[in-house]
């Protein structure tokens, strides 16, 4: 083995690049579309957490 496949690359996951490149773009592409609205899901989920704790709650 040489010395990159021995040492582990600092914030590099090897085997996520080498997922990534094994797929079409077509399928790149779909797993970033997938990514990109599971991150807008979790900031719009997190936004409405906030402003839920700011309302009063009335009837008590």
């Amino acid at each position: 083995m040489d010395k990159a496949q021995t040492e582990p690359a600092v914030g590099v996951d090897k085997s996520l690049v080498a997922m990534f490149l094994k797929m079409t773009p077509e399928e790149r592409l779909r797993a970033n579309d997938h990514a990109a609205n599971a991150i807008l899901e979790m900031r719009d989920a997190f936004r409405r957490q906030r402003r839920d704790r700011r309302k009063p709650d009335i009837g008590r």
